[in-house]
């Protein structure tokens, strides 16, 4: 079985970006939206509750404890699929996969920085990734979870530096558009659109670039 599991709560994302993503993969896959609000989802996404406390990207990390849905995709929900996905399924083998932040300069997790937390950065990005049985993680990030959410500004932080097992998606596969120039690259599997939050441009800029692309010009 092939999973695609997405995360929505709170206000930022809508039934609409869910759905997006059940259209964007032609409803071939078995669908699990771990969510606050199941209200216009698609009849076939399945939906877990996420409780009424939420612990923001922390909840990403939950994700890990999901079990007998065979390889689970996750994808955020402001990714873009750009080519059928079916390959990167076949990627998984034992250790879970990750995103690799190929267009990250490779010293940015070591620098120095005066708040504590910012001193743990990452070349992980979880906006992507695949497993089939990763509850080690999410065992490992219970039983001490309230000491690792002070020390780590963050879940990607948490999973690249506290020695756990990844396996990275291709480079060829998913890249960043905006901290990759804001290039439209049409021969790679999944764009991501993050960095929303300081440039809050971006969907629009992918789509211009997108639909210029689309038109030949």
């Amino acid at each position: 079985m092939k999973t695609i599991l997405t995360l929505k709560y709170g206000k930022k994302y809508t039934a609409a970006d869910v759905n997006r993503i059940y259209d964007a993969t032609r409803g071939k896959y078995n669908y699990v939206c771990v969510t606050d609000d199941a209200s216009e989802l698609y009849d076939d996404i399945y939906t877990i509750n996420i409780g009424s406390e939420t612990d923001g990207h922390w909840e990403k990390v939950k994700l890990f404890q999901l079990q007998g849905y065979g390889k689970i995709l996750y994808l955020d929900l402001d990714v873009r699929i750009q080519h059928d996905i079916d390959n990167l399924f076949d990627l998984l083998d034992t250790a879970p996969i990750i995103c690799y932040t190929y267009w990250k300069d490779k010293n940015f997790p070591y620098h120095k920085d005066a708040r504590w937390s910012f001193n743990y950065l990452s070349n992980f990005n979880s906006s992507v990734m695949l497993w089939e049985d990763a509850r080690h993680i999410y065992d490992y990030w219970e039983e001490n979870k309230d000491y690792y959410m002070v020390k780590y500004a963050g879940d990607d932080r948490f999973l690249y530096h506290e020695n756990f097992t990844f396996e990275h998606f291709p480079e060829n596969e998913i890249y960043s558009f905006k901290f990759s120039g804001n290039k439209y690259q049409p021969e790679k599997t999944i764009a991501l659109l993050n960095g929303q939050a300081d440039f809050p441009d971006i969907e629009k800029e992918y789509e211009n670039e997108f639909h210029l692309h689309q038109v030949g010009r």
